[in-house]
C-alpha cells in the first residue's frame, strides 16, 4: 500500500515538473523567435536596403519557428548566410556561411545566449559577416587577376 501511494506521489510530481518544463521551453523558445523577429529581422531590413543600391538582393529564405535564417546575394552562387537556430533554454546556434564561386567557402559555428540578442549585436554580426564576404570576394578578384596574368604569359611564349 505505501508503495502504491508513492507511486502515485512521485507519477504526479513527474507530470508536474514535465508540464513545467515544457512551460519554460515553450517560453525561451517564443522568446527567442520575438527577438529574432523584433531585433535581427530590422537590422537584415536595414542592410538589405543598403545593399539593394549595391545590386545585391536580401531573403529569409528559412522562417520556422525555433528556426530562421538570412541571405545577402550578390549572384546565384556568390552569397552571405547566416542561419539561427535555438538550441535549448536560453541558447541559440549561429551558422554562417559565405561563397564566392573560384574560392573555399567560409563556414563558421558558435553558440550564443538569447540574452546577447540586441540591436547592436545584430548589426554588428551582420557587419561582420559582409566584411568576411567583401574580403574574400576581394581576394577571388586578386587570384582571377592572378590566373589571367599567368595565362597572358603563357600566350606571349
Amino acid at each position: 500500500m505505501k508503495n502504491a501511494k508513492a507511486n502515485k506521489g512521485m507519477d504526479a510530481w513527474k507530470q508536474s515538473f514535465v508540464s513545467k518544463l515544457d512551460d519554460a521551453r515553450s517560453h525561451w523558445s517564443q522568446r527567442f523567435d520575438n527577438l529574432l523577429e523584433s531585433v535581427v529581422a530590422p537590422a537584415f531590413d536595414e542592410f538589405g536596403e543598403f545593399l539593394q543600391n549595391h545590386e545585391f538582393s536580401s531573403s529569409q529564405p528559412m522562417k520556422e519557428p525555433g528556426r530562421r535564417s538570412f541571405k545577402f546575394e550578390l549572384s546565384e552562387n556568390t552569397y552571405v548566410l547566416l542561419m539561427f537556430r535555438s538550441t535549448g533554454l536560453g541558447s541559440f546556434e549561429l551558422r554562417s556561411e559565405c561563397f564566392v564561386p573560384g574560392r573555399d567557402s567560409q563556414n563558421d559555428k558558435s553558440d550564443h545566449r538569447v540574452s546577447d540578442l540586441d540591436d547592436d549585436w545584430a548589426r554588428g554580426l551582420f557587419q561582420a559577416a559582409l566584411d568576411a564576404f567583401a574580403e574574400l570576394l576581394c581576394g577571388s578578384q586578386e587570384q582571377s587577376y592572378e590566373e589571367s596574368e599567368s595565362f597572358e604569359e603563357l600566350l606571349a611564349v
